[in-house]
């Protein structure tokens, strides 16, 4: 039997019903988020950084208020538990320290801190070109070509690996090492994973990119 939680659950509670309960536990959990990065403001040594991840949570909140329901959702181990994983791993980095050799020297930490504006702006950017077709396991939705992506296949996915490689810098530590590596790995399979998909309802987003 394929993995298809959604399918299973889907027998008892109608695909419509089911997107907008799955829409609402997303709600709660980014206003939960955005709630507790507001009263983190003075915890920020670059306040540039902290108004960029805001706007990151409230693009977020807008998505999944006006997103689109898939035309091909989710299915299988590989669609479902690796996008999931990989959206949730950077928030481990956070658990080891900072690094003595970083926070000694307000220079340094200034430039990582700018790093992680610059790549966090990449990634709002991708997420506010998508909007309405963004989705966190392997769905579609809708074909975007514009903003970032004339020029970049996953900029969402590039502005995290930065942002998640400067905290890994930050933060360095043998496990930051590891989770880095295995965030970045999950991330191209998923982008491989997307594009397989986006192919198979796009011939356009083929003959572009593949």
């Amino acid at each position: 039997m394929d993995f298809d939680p959604f399918g299973w659950i889907e027998k008892w509670i109608p695909s419509r019903w089911l997107h907008l309960i799955i829409r609402v536990f997303i709600l709660m959990i980014l206003c939960f988020f955005l709630v507790l990065h507001i009263r983190r403001y003075d915890n920020f040594f670059l306040k540039p950084l902290w108004i960029i991840e805001g706007f990151i949570y409230v693009v977020f909140l807008l998505i999944y208020v006006l997103r689109k329901d898939p035309k091909d959702r989710s299915r299988g181990f590989m669609e479902i538990v690796p996008p999931l994983i990989g959206s949730v791993l950077p928030f481990a980095l956070l658990l080891s320290p900072p690094s003595y050799w970083i926070v000694q020297f307000p220079s340094r930490q200034y430039f990582i801190f700018c790093w992680m504006v610059v790549a966090s702006s990449l990634t709002l950017w991708g997420l506010w070109t998508l909007r309405r077709s963004f989705s966190i396991t392997v769905e579609v939705r809708s074909l975007v070509l514009r903003g970032p992506y004339r020029w970049i296949r996953h900029p969402i996915y590039l502005g995290e690996i930065l942002t998640a490689g400067a905290v890994m810098i930050w933060r360095f530590s043998v496990t930051n090492v590891f989770i880095w590596t295995i965030f970045v790995f999950i991330q191209i399979v998923r982008a491989r994973l997307e594009e397989r998909k986006l192919c198979t309802f796009f011939p356009e987003y083929r003959r572009r990119f593949i």
